[in-house]
């Protein structure tokens, strides 16, 4: 199989065209997943009744669900319901107004929740019960207690996962394509239609997502820095 730079260059000058909808993909899934995997493990991590129960069977069911699959089903019920939904509010909205991208951001966005919830609640559980202890005895309430000494010490423990996490999400927005979203992957081996060397195509996407895991892993190392600093000085 003959290797053609041109065809490379081409395929990157489209993937980097398409970067930034894998950007807003990957970033807005994660921040959903940031903030309520937080919620998350803080609520199985103090064992709340009821709330607690309910989330370890939908992290314990989510976990098994293959995260194309779900992409899958997810965009089938998109495309069979929303008629009905655009009817029951009265909608003029048709399918072909709507961008299926909405649907990438649920099926990751859960992806990122049940992820980073078992990150932080592998974090939360690290912290020694004395530090809860102190916060007791110098008068903080739990809520107190857990934002000004827990979290604080929590977050550096949880960045190494939480790196993991962030990285992993930008490569599962490669399975975005199958539901017709055009992002890095299927932008960069759209010169592969004219060219029929699709090679080049997926070299260009892996130099891209590459790039971007780098650079990402690289901001995300130094908030870890940040974040061993600030604890060093003191928690509370």
């Amino acid at each position: 199989m003959e290797f053609h730079f041109d065809y490379l260059v081409d395929s990157l000058k489209y993937g980097f065209m398409y970067l930034p909808v894998t950007v807003k993909l990957a970033l807005i899934s994660y921040a959903i997943g940031v903030v309520i995997g937080l919620v998350i493990a803080i609520v199985r991590t103090y064992r709340v009744p009821v709330l607690t129960q309910i989330f370890a069977a939908f992290v314990a069911i989510y976990q098994g669900v293959p995260t194309m699959v779900a992409l899958l089903i997810y965009n089938l019920l998109f495309i069979t319901c929303f008629n009905d939904v655009a009817a029951f509010f009265r909608s003029k909205l048709t399918l072909a107004d709507v961008s299926t991208i909405y649907v990438g951001y649920v099926a990751l966005s859960l992806y990122c929740i049940v992820q980073i919830s078992e990150t932080f609640r592998g974090a939360l559980k690290s912290i020694p019960d004395n530090q809860y202890e102190a916060g007791y005895s110098v008068g903080l309430t739990k809520v107190q207690t857990l934002r000004r000494i827990i979290i604080p010490q929590m977050i550096p423990v949880a960045m190494p996962g939480l790196t993991n996490n962030m990285v992993g999400t930008i490569k599962a927005t490669a399975l975005v394509s199958a539901v017709g979203i055009i992002e890095v992957m299927q932008g960069s081996i759209i010169p592969c239609g004219i060219t029929y060397s699709y090679m080049e195509g997926y070299a260009a996407a892996a130099i891209v997502y590459w790039i971007f895991s780098e650079v990402i892993g690289l901001i995300m190392r130094l908030i870890e820095k940040s974040s061993n600093r600030y604890v060093r000085r003191g928690a509370v």
